[in-house]
C-alpha cells in the first residue's frame, strides 16, 4: 500500500457491538479480522480493547498488519492482550528494490523485526509473498529466499502478482495486459501480462523457496535431510536460471 493511501475506521464501540452480536448469534471459537490495516492506529486498538472488556468479550483471533505498524513491544503486547494468536504480514518480497518499486513504504528489516517481536510474544506469524512483480530478477528471488530463512515465519504463502485497476502496478503494466475471458466473468487474477515468465518458472521459485527454507530449519537436527532439500532447491534455482535466460 503506498504511503499516500487513506482509510476509514469504524468507532471502537461499534466494532465491539458487532463482535458481541456475532458471539451471541454464532458463538464462534475464534475470529478473523479481515482488515489489512487493523494495527494502523495504536490508540484505536487500546480503545477497542477497553470496549471488548466492557462487554466481557475475549476471543482468539488472527488478522493482518503492516510491518511498520508492529515495531514495538507495546504494539505487540496490545495485540496479545486482545487475543491475537496469529498475525499475517504482507512481506511480498525480500528485495528492498522490489518493495520500493511496489511503493510499499516498508523495509525488509521492519518485516523481520515485526516477525521477531510477534513470535517472542507468543503470536504465530504468517507471511504473504509475491512473485513476478514488474522488473523482478533472479537476484530478487534469491533475496526473498534469504529473507524468509532469516525471518523464519511459522507459515508462508506465495502468489504471482496480478494487476488491479486503479493501482500504480496496473498503470505500469497496462500496455501489456489482456483479458482472455469475458469481463463480466473475470476477476483481477484473470488478467494476462504479456512478456511475463511462465507459470512453471514461478512454480520452480516455490520449490526453491520451500525446500531451502525447510533445509535451513533442519540443518542442526537432521543434516542429511537438510542436504537433500538443499539439493532440490539448487536444482530448481538452476532450472530457473536456464529457463529465465532463454
Amino acid at each position: 500500500m503506498p504511503c499516500t493511501a487513506s482509510h476509514r475506521r469504524r468507532s471502537p464501540d461499534k466494532a465491539a457491538d458487532e463482535v458481541a452480536w456475532i458471539v451471541d448469534r454464532y458463538n464462534p471459537d475464534q475470529l478473523w479480522y479481515a482488515d489489512d490495516v487493523f494495527t494502523i492506529s495504536h490508540p484505536w486498538l487500546q480503545r477497542y480493547s477497553q470496549e471488548l472488556k466492557k462487554r466481557g468479550l475475549h476471543l482468539p483471533f488472527e488478522t493482518i498488519t503492516r510491518a511498520d505498524r508492529l515495531q514495538s513491544e507495546a504494539s505487540v503486547a496490545a495485540l496479545k492482550e486482545l487475543g491475537c494468536y496469529r498475525i499475517w504480514i504482507g512481506s511480498e518480497s525480500g528485495s528492498q528494490r522490489v518493495l520500493d518499486a511496489m511503493e510499499r513504504g516498508v523495509s525488509v528489516e521492519q518485516v523481520r523485526r515485526a516477525t521477531k517481536l510477534a513470535q517472542q510474544a507468543g503470536i504465530r506469524v504468517g507471511m504473504f509473498l509475491m512473485w513476478g512483480y514488474e522488473g523482478e530478477q533472479i537476484e530478487d528471488i534469491a533475496a526473498t529466499v534469504e529473507h524468509v530463512k532469516e525471518s523464519n515465519p511459522d507459515v508462508f504463502f506465495t502468489t504471482v502478482s496480478y494487476p488491479i485497476k486503479g493501482t500504480p502496478y496496473f498503470e505500469t503494466v497496462k500496455d501489456k495486459v489482456s483479458l482472455p475471458v469475458a469481463w463480466q466473468e473475470a476477476t483481477d487474477r484473470d488478467y494476462f501480462i504479456h512478456g511475463r515468465r511462465s507459470r512453471d518458472y514461478y512454480r520452480l521459485a516455490d520449490v526453491w523457496l520451500r525446500n531451502e527454507v525447510e533445509a535451513s530449519r533442519l540443518a542442526r537436527t537432521d543434516p542429511v535431510r537438510s542436504a537433500d532439500l538443499m539439493e532440490t532447491a539448487r536444482k530448481a534455482r538452476d532450472e530457473m536460471c536456464r529457463t529465465g535466460a532463454s
